[in-house]
């Protein structure tokens, strides 16, 4: 089982933050905007 990192707020800090402690980690993405969140999310893949 992995854990999980849960991310609210796609910004550029919290971009940052998720990429320096996503090492074998499920995250799961949340924003205002959708579309905020699924830009993010494909930069991270």
């Amino acid at each position: 089982m992995k854990d999980v990192m849960l991310w609210v707020g796609a910004g550029q800090i919290g971009t940052a933050i998720a990429r320096r402690l996503e090492f074998d980690k499920k995250i799961i993405v949340g924003d205002k905007k959708i579309e905020n969140a699924e830009a993010v999310a494909k930069i991270m893949k």
